[in-house]
């Protein structure tokens, strides 16, 4: 399953202020719910949408190298 994660950035700057508006199954929602944010906030934040697969797994060597068994 993926999830959909919306981060507001102030300014649309990273390594400013930032928070997470929400997590959603949807894209069109996750979007929805930055602009709906970006406009409440006067457009002092941009927003970012950024996808993740729940319980995806691990590549095998960096499992490996984290277990001590990848030389």
């Amino acid at each position: 399953m993926q999830v959909f994660v919306c981060t507001m950035y102030r300014w649309g700057d990273r390594e400013s202020h930032s928070y997470i508006v929400g997590v959603y199954t949807s894209i069109e929602h996750a979007k929805l719910a930055g602009a709906c944010e970006a406009s409440w906030r006067g457009g002092k934040y941009e927003y970012e949408v950024r996808e993740f697969k729940l319980d995806s797994t691990i590549p095998q060597d960096i499992w490996e190298n984290d277990h001590g068994l990848y030389t």
